[in-house]
């Protein structure tokens, strides 16, 4: 767990990203290098009041909601929320409670993941996500608000199942706004683009890169 989580904004250029107590609202284009950041770095508890009653000192994945824009599964340590938010306010709140990952997510207790690094929603499905913890992920089917969720695939190891990137653990992940197939996946301070081929081989669309290059913005504000 290092802390780090991003999530876009949708309808937007920008995305939320936090690292340790901080975060920041970021506007990029992808593919430019093309980045700015709007608004921090400053200490979410004091902006996110749902964060603050969670307790949460750290996010360490989101995991967005389909079928609302603003609306997301924030993941620190081994408790998660369910928070809805509005962009540009403190009018976020927490949906259902702070609950312990054990015993409310029978996938992960299946798997043996005690907390969740990264997230991303399986392209083309509103209700199949990847999850990732440490050096393994899995694939599983959930329905919003219940306890009802499936393991379909996993746990593996991620140089097997996502080897295309070349990493072995994976801690910060944001899908291509413009591309529901793409996503950025980020190891320590390298990332690559991939593009995912659900039960296939995923393609290389960038190799390893250096995040401080290629995202300088986030290098400014001490996320990478």
């Amino acid at each position: 767990m290092v802390g780090r989580a991003a999530v876009n904004i949708t309808g937007t250029d920008e995305s939320y990203w936090f690292k340790g107590d901080k975060y920041v609202r970021y506007k990029w284009t992808p593919g430019t290098g093309t980045d700015s950041i709007v608004y921090g770095p400053t200490e979410f508890v004091k902006e996110w009041p749902s964060l603050k009653e969670a307790g949460f000192n750290q996010i360490d994945a989101i995991m967005p909601i389909p079928g609302h824009d603003h609306r997301a599964y924030f993941f620190s340590g081994d408790k998660y929320a369910r928070i809805e938010y509005v962009p540009g306010t403190a009018n976020d709140k927490i949906l259902g409670g702070v609950r312990p990952l054990k015993g409310n997510w029978l996938s992960l207790d299946k798997a043996g993941f005690k907390h969740v690094d990264g997230a991303l929603l399986v392209p083309g499905k509103t209700d199949e996500v990847y999850l990732f913890c440490e050096e393994q992920y899995v694939r599983i089917k959930f329905t919003e608000g219940q306890i009802n969720d499936e393991l379909l695939d996993g746990p593996k190891a991620i140089t097997t199942g996502w080897s295309a990137t070349g990493f072995k653990s994976i801690d910060t992940i944001i899908p291509r706004p413009d591309n529901e197939k793409n996503a950025y996946l980020f190891s320590g301070d390298k990332y690559v683009q991939i593009e995912v081929a659900v039960g296939g081989k995923d393609k290389l669309v960038s190799d390893q890169r250096d995040v401080a290059s290629y995202w300088p913005s986030l290098h400014k504000a001490g996320f990478y």
